[in-house]
């Protein structure tokens, strides 16, 4: 009996309708892995972690232990799958433990195999302690491990699981699973004939490159069993060929072969205006990241509104003509904000490429778009009628699942899919396969926290050591996060003084061991903005006569609250006040608040009104917006007056940067009116351990931690200060953050809430370094259960997806069938479906076990 790897089963019958051999399955996978080798970025990335260049007689043995990753498979337990009426079954994972550790199976693998024809080909990396496992051991068992993880370690060797897998190898009615070993064994020979007839020094195996190696053959493994586009079953000829021939129209298909899109740029890069349809000449940022001749890692910071984007933009296409990349993931904080980026990048693509122009991605989960199109809308595999409808499918094989986000060209998503990739999650070695490839742009890098953080430093570490490039932006970053982020696999050193910090040139470019080099620019329009400090944080409602007024003549009014249940209360007295209901933001007539609580459909219309209402080309008239922190990040809008509560500096600058964003012709003064709490001292807030005690009004002490500096940005605000943006963004920054100026803050409960939030930040990290894949070898380490669900937790990933059990329609005339549930609102559910659903009115009430949902135009409540 010839040993299987796919099957086409009918789902009622359990009956095999086709099925494709193992040793052709292997060499399906073997050639996609081959193929993916060749890649210029690829091959960069493993001849940095092999530590020298590799020829391709190396290419072809790591290609060798690629076509024996589901050698598992020839175990007569696997084998038997294919009998609908087979009493015992086993998995072909695991089951290879007993291969590497039972003495008998062990020597009868490598006399049928040849394995010591490979005895030579890897060599141990110097200066790095002897693992449990020689080298041709510890990649077979990378290449074992290709369902996502690391299938076992060496401490399994003795356990009773190894003696009853063994079994599993002994001859069963007639089948013999070493006669399937040996055909591979033949195979590989007669798919890469030089990888055994030449001679080449041996590949050290570092701990990086077994990483490398299965985190391609994750990838390789996942498009050569792609049977509807690629891979059929049956072919004419010789499999070996065919599939070579196959796996190169694969890697152009899906957009991991770029080289008819890098050949667009031979002639040089598209002048500005062209590239992004604007009349205006690039800003300095613009054409100093317009070169492939840069550090690996880059820091820019500009102002709000300055063209940061478009200046990535121009860096990655002047790096992917170069050959220094092969792709583009653009991170960004929130989903809102990688939405809104998406459109402008896909546009400049298309501008650039014409016809040429590789798959564009929106990289969110449950709002994946490829080229513009919801990766929903796509036709389904069985359904697939004409070459074009197969084309669009296959071209947006990377967004069919979140796993495969980073395998696009070009890719626009959130920061957390860029962090899976260093993550002790499944298919975390695909992400970084993927992801080292790329150009890693990290927008509004100041937005983290400690935690992500020290996560964004891990990854950029790991990315650049593989000849990865990165460019972080930010408007607002303090010196002491600018150490960390240039020394991202290090421990940072100290920032320098405060003084020196405050007058560090801005606008200014910045990488490891470079200055800050300053780029001031011309064109920029100064913003003068006068900040009004109310003592009302407890009472905003006392606002209601003022916005009554602004709307009155015709202002653009955003007010943004550190709460969603702060904006709710105030969008329901402005919804009731006569003066400032029509004013109101709505959509298709709907008058609503923005935040984060709405079901997918409705979130999507909310921002694309948004921009629209406020966006450059908005139309004139008065608007009131109330919201969340869901408007303070990469969105293109553009307000008169702003209304804040207290937040750190950085993100009020931030919020700031909406006021004012285009020119409009004569305009009021921009004000920037800050509520504050009425107590002037927020040490009164926290206990004598320095955890905060009162209340967490505004979110005060959980939304935003650290006290010290909230309370240096309220006693700036308290000054009624006029501030001019840019010029004053570097001062403003470092004047709440800098250590020497947190360090002002006397008193016992500040010295206490100081060590807190050190001895907090430590154990952050500590919990950070945890989660991260070691540094070490295939079999000497395992991903713990349980970590992917406290990673969504700590990354504000836990929200709950509950079924609806049916279309309802929505407050704003969408159908929906499901709503997001954050974590916090929830915490525990194990509900993955509502069991009573009623509509009343335009307002939904969603039963969830024990808790109560409403869901109306003012978002999700919890009743």
């Amino acid at each position: 009996m010839k040993a299987w790897g796919k099957l086409v089963v009918e789902q009622e019958s359990d009956a095999v309708l086709d099925r494709l051999s193992l040793a052709d399955h292997c060499v399906d996978v073997a050639s996609v892995f081959r193929e993916l080798c060749s890649l210029p970025a690829i091959r960069r990335n493993l001849e940095w972690e092999a530590g020298h260049p590799l020829a391709k007689i190396h290419l072809d043995r790591l290609a060798v232990f690629a076509l024996l990753h589901d050698l598992g498979k020839c175990n007569w337990g696997f084998q038997a799958k294919a009998d609908p009426k087979a009493k015992e079954t086993a998995g072909h994972v695991g089951e290879t433990a007993a291969l590497f550790f039972d003495d008998g199976l062990s020597s009868r693998v490598t006399e049928v195999l040849g394995l010591e024809d490979m005895a030579d080909w890897l060599s141990e990396p110097a200066g790095h302690p002897l693992p449990d496992l020689p080298p041709l051991s510890r990649l077979l068992l990378a290449a074992v491990s290709h369902h996502g993880e690391p299938a076992f370690t060496s401490q399994i060797n003795g356990s009773i699981k190894v003696d009853r897998w063994a079994g599993y190898w002994r001859e069963q009615d007639g089948y013999n699973p070493f006669d399937a070993l040996a055909e591979l064994g033949q195979v590989a020979r007669a798919a890469f004939p030089d990888a055994f007839q030449k001679q080449a020094d041996p590949l050290t195996l570092t701990p990086a490159l077994e990483h490398r190696f299965a985190g391609l053959l994750m990838l390789a493994d996942w498009l050569g069993s792609h049977r509807e586009a690629f891979f059929p079953f049956h072919q004419e000829g010789s499999r070996i060929p065919w599939a070579r021939m196959q796996a190169g129209i694969a890697l152009a298909t899906v957009g991991l072969e770029v080289g008819a899109a890098r050949q667009h740029l031979a002639a040089g890069l598209p002048a500005f205006g062209q590239a992004f349809n604007l009349q205006a000449e690039a800003r300095p940022l613009q054409v100093e990241l317009a070169r492939a001749d840069l550090p690996a890692l880059l820091i820019a910071e500009s102002d709000t509104g300055s063209g940061k984007t478009e200046a990535a933009l121009m860096h990655f296409l002047a790096l992917f003509a170069a050959g220094e990349v092969d792709g583009l993931y653009f991170a960004l904080p929130t989903r809102v904000a990688a939405r809104e980026l998406y459109g402008r990048a896909r546009a400049a693509m298309r501008r650039v490429f014409g016809d040429d122009c590789p798959p564009v991605l929106l990289a969110v989960p449950g709002y994946a778009q490829v080229d513009g199109e919801p990766a929903t809308h796509l036709p389904a595999s069985a359904a697939l009628w004409h070459e074009a409808d197969m084309a669009k499918r296959e071209r947006a094989w990377s967004a069919e699942r979140p796993k495969r986000f980073l395998a696009a060209p070009v890719a626009v998503g959130t920061i957390d899919q860029a962090l899976f990739s260093a993550l002790q999650v499944p298919h975390a070695h695909l992400r970084a396969a993927c992801l080292d490839r790329s150009l890693l742009v990290v927008d509004e890098v100041h937005s983290s926290d400690v935690y992500m953080r020290y996560l964004c430093r891990r990854v950029l570490a790991r990315h650049l050591a593989a000849g990865g490039r990165a460019l972080l932006l930010s408007a607002t970053l303090g010196s002491a996060a600018r150490v960390e982020y240039l020394s991202p696999g290090s421990r940072p050193p100290a920032p320098e003084d405060f003084d020196l910090a405050a007058a560090q040139p801005y606008p200014a470019l910045c990488a490891p061991g470079m200055a800050l080099r300053h780029l001031p620019d011309p064109a920029v329009r100064p913003k003068r903005v006068r900040i009004q400090a109310l003592s009302i944080l407890e009472s905003p409602e006392t606002l209601l006569p003022d916005l009554r007024a602004a709307v009155s003549a015709g202002r653009r009014v955003m007010v943004v609250l550190n709460t969603v249940a702060r904006a709710l209360a105030l969008a329901r007295l402005a919804d009731a006040d006569p003066v400032l209901a029509p004013a109101l933001f709505s959509v298709n007539g709907q008058p609503c608040p923005h935040h984060g609580r709405y079901a997918r459909p409705d979130r999507e219309l909310l921002d694309g009104e948004v921009s629209r209402r406020m966006g450059k080309d908005s139309p004139a008239g008065s608007l009131l917006l109330i919201g969340t922190q869901t408007l303070e990040q990469s969105l293109d809008i553009d307000a008169d007056w702003l209304v804040t509560d207290l937040c750190p500096m950085d993100v009020l600058l931030q919020r700031i940067g909406r006021l004012h964003r285009h020119d409009r012709g004569p305009r009021p003064e921009a004000v920037c009116t800050v509520l504050l709490p009425e107590e002037p001292d927020f040490s009164v807030f926290l206990k004598k351990n320095g955890e905060m005690g009162r209340g967490g009004l505004a979110g005060f002490g959980f939304v935003y931690e650290d006290l010290r500096i909230l309370q240096l940005t309220r006693d700036w605000a308290a000054g009624q200060l006029e501030i001019e943006i840019p010029r004053d963004n570097r001062h403003l920054v470092e004047s709440a953050t800098h250590p020497e100026r947190l360090a002002t803050l006397a008193g016992a409960k500040w010295q206490a809430h100081a060590g807190r939030l050190e001895g907090g930040g430590i154990a952050q990290a500590m919990a950070a370094d945890n989660a991260l894949i070691p540094d070490k070898h295939f079999g000497d380490f395992l991903f713990p259960h349980g970590l992917e669900a406290n990673l969504a937790t700590r990354l504000g990933l836990n929200d709950r997806t509950v079924s609806l059990g049916a279309s309802y329609p929505s407050p704003f005339g969408q159908l929906i069938d499901e709503i997001n549930i954050p974590g916090h609102l929830a915490p525990g559910l194990a509900n993955e479906q509502a069991h009573l659903v009623s509509l009343e009115g335009s307002s939904l009430f969603i039963h969830v076990g024990p808790l109560v949902f409403r869901y109306s135009r003012f978002g999700l409540e919890k009743l």
